[in-house]
């Protein structure tokens, strides 16, 4: 087995590595350079570098780790306002438009599994409406008006797929997941009587087929108190309304079970719009935390993330299957993960790393810890092993000497220079090596280790 594999298993302190299998996310690279140089990932003061806030933004708010180019370039800027510049490039590209649509999508149930939930022509006009409410920075209490109180087909108007999304076409099922989605309310937690109350709200729907092939109507029969409803998220409910939805936001970027109450009142002053928010805490002294002394919680890349960061290093083509049927549901061929509007279209790594389902919109259907199987997964993959060797047998890499070849790889993988320490032991290991065969393997091997890592698998 060569040194760097050698020296994940056996201990990251060994290879100057990162702590690759330790209970601490940093913990055995942390001690070792302690008191001899700076680290990495933190400030004196227990603030985040600038590479882990780069490397944290992007994956946050555009939904991908940074390039290369792009790592340095940020991390390299001096400017006192840098940091503000960067989240507000990121706020304003398209990759946050991309994967924060992604996001809602997961709390709207964006999925094609007809009779249960849509058919494949209404989730792309549902995404679509979702994609425009993100990218246009629309007030959450506009949208969730449209989508309580929209009418017409679910493949030409957007917002009655909200209704149409769920297996218990009743009052009581519209209810609960207009309860759930825009209060924070659990159907199972609410007495009877609240349960009858909020169900007649919806007692007008109704839906119906057409001529047209899987095509349905929604639409009203008798009186619509649906507005009503809508207008008392401004009004009694407006304190669960806000937490609703801030509840998310909070866990999206610090993985916290209960909204924060200064969240919640920004979100309010800010007329209910996610992107004041998000830019908000993004600036915030707890976003600027760093990972180690300073208490920044730290987390599993979601799975569209990870499957896209791998596949972009190892240059690996993407495959995925769906349970609808062909020719209804459109197969991409090699689009990133985060892209993909469908919830039933997937693959087998999404699925081992936690995807929701979109069965339910709740946040725990999506799972980012890290079990034995995604381990085993790693560890073992053919394809990535085969990717990572095509990557660094590249000619660009050729033409390097190994000390620039460790630098590209930690910026590649990690968005950050590797510190002195963890550069002279990696090229110690390389000079150590008696045979041209174990010094050729020795970058892919060392790839590997770093794509292993927590580092790199783990939001930080």
């Amino acid at each position: 087995m060569d040194i760097p594999r050698r020296a994940f298993l056996g201990g990251a302190a060994a290879a100057g590595l990162p702590a690759f299998a330790g209970v601490n996310l940093f913990g055995a690279a942390a001690s070792a350079a302690k008191g001899t140089e700076a680290s990495p990932w933190e400030t004196a003061d227990g603030s985040a570098t600038d590479a882990v806030f780069v490397r944290r933004a992007y994956i946050d708010l555009a939904g991908r780790i940074p390039t290369k180019d792009e790592a340095q370039r940020a991390a390299s800027a001096t400017r006192p306002d840098r940091r503000r510049e960067l989240v507000d490039a990121l706020l304003d590209s398209d990759s946050f438009a991309d994967y924060w649509s992604m996001r809602f999508c997961d709390i709207l149930r964006v999925k094609s599994e007809f009779p249960i939930n849509l058919w494949p022509n209404a989730v792309y006009v549902f995404h679509r409406r979702i994609h425009a409410f993100v990218k246009d920075d629309e007030p959450w209490d506009r949208f969730a008006r449209a989508l309580l109180t929209a009418t017409g087909s679910d493949f030409r108007d957007a917002e009655v797929n909200f209704l149409r999304a769920t297996a218990q076409r009743t009052p009581e099922g519209f209810a609960e997941i207009a309860a759930r989605t825009f209060l924070g309310w659990e159907w199972a937690d609410l007495p009877e009587a609240r349960r009858r109350e909020l169900a007649d709200y919806f007692s007008c729907v109704r839906i119906k087929n057409t001529r047209e092939w899987k095509e349905e109507i929604v639409q009203v029969e008798g009186e619509d108190r649906r507005a009503d409803f809508a207008a008392r998220l401004l009004g009694e409910w407006r304190d669960d309304f806000a937490k609703a939805f801030v509840r998310r936001v909070d866990a999206w970027l610090f993985g916290l079970d209960e909204p924060d109450p200064r969240h919640v009142a920004l979100f309010v002053e800010n007329g209910y719009r996610l992107r004041p928010l998000v830019r908000a805490l993004a600036l915030s002294p707890a976003y600027a935390r760093g990972p180690v002394t300073g208490g920044f919680p730290y987390r599993r890349l979601d799975a569209e993330v990870l499957d896209d960061a791998i596949c972009d290093l190892t240059d690996t083509k993407r495959d995925y299957q769906s349970i609808a049927p062909e020719p209804f549901t459109f197969l991409p061929a090699n689009r990133r993960s985060v892209l993909i509007e469908d919830g039933s279209i997937s693959n087998a790594f999404l699925l081992l790393f936690g995807r929701p389902a979109r069965d339910t919109g709740r946040l725990d259907e999506r799972h980012n810890g890290i079990t034995a199987k995604q381990r085993l997964y790693l560890f073992n993959s053919g394809k990535i092993f085969q990717g990572l060797g095509r990557m660094v047998n590249d000619r660009a890499y050729r033409r390097q000497s190994m000390a620039e070849i460790i630098q590209d790889l930690y910026w590649r993988f990690y968005a950050r220079a590797p510190t002195p320490s963890e550069k002279k032991n990696l090229l110690g290991h390389f000079k150590k090596l008696s045979s041209g065969a174990e010094k050729w393997r020795f970058p892919r091997d060392l790839a590997w280790c770093l794509l292993n890592s927590r580092e790199f698998l783990y939001q930080h």
